[in-house]
């Protein structure tokens, strides 16, 4: 019969593979939550563009010149982030300014999502100068 100090000093030892999936675990959990916190930035900072000066968010006219229109899609079939940009307002025959998709299942798209939250902070800096200007 094992006695109660055996048992415990047993069961508290962690073999070396159960400790590395942990730490896999970890990692993969982080690279996870990185990517999902930087697509709520982006969203976030596209609705900012669309925000009132009070706070609210309201319909801007997009097609007017010098507005910038964000369009913003996730396809959760496939883990995608589309993002089109029209910097100078929205134009059926003009192509995006910039356009991207970025998959989210890869760590690649990282690079990609931090030049598109850069772009999008400076869009929202020139909204802001232009309507503290008025």
């Amino acid at each position: 019969m094992i006695d109660k100090k055996e048992k415990s000093a047993h069961g508290a030892a962690t073999p070396l593979g159960t400790q590395l999936n942990r730490q896999e675990q970890y990692n993969t959990d982080r690279q996870k939550s990185e990517i999902r916190k930087t697509a709520i930035e982006i969203f976030d900072l596209s609705l900012r563009l669309q925000e009132m000066t009070d706070g609210t968010i309201d319909w801007i006219d997009w097609r007017e010149p010098g507005v910038p229109c964000v369009y913003v899609e996730y396809h959760g079939a496939t883990a995608v982030l589309s993002v089109k940009i029209w910097e100078n307002g929205f134009s059926a025959e003009q192509r995006p300014d910039y356009s991207t998709m970025l998959f989210l299942d890869n760590r690649n798209c990282m690079i990609e999502a931090g030049y598109l939250k850069e772009k999008l902070m400076g869009l929202l800096e020139e909204r802001r100068g232009s309507d503290n200007e008025e």
